[in-house]
């Protein structure tokens, strides 16, 4: 798991240094972020031999949140 993460940093800070370079617009910082953060933790519960919950498990807890479903 720690060459997991040791993988993205070194991603993120090659990508920031390219980013910075050109001046992108804020936006692609935060898209870049989130996606990074989202592989990140993907990656992250694959390596533990944990499989991530489906989206469609992220709405019906949600849904039963709200009280739509019972």
């Amino acid at each position: 798991m720690i060459n997991v993460v040791v993988i993205f940093i070194i991603l993120v800070f090659y990508d920031f240094q390219k980013f910075i370079r050109k001046k992108e617009p804020v936006r692609v910082f935060v898209l870049y972020s989130f996606f990074m953060a989202a592989s990140l933790i993907v990656s992250l519960l694959l390596a533990a031999g944990k499989r991530p919950s489906s989206p469609s498990q992220w709405i019906e807890a949600a849904l039963r949140r709200f009280g739509v479903l019972k």
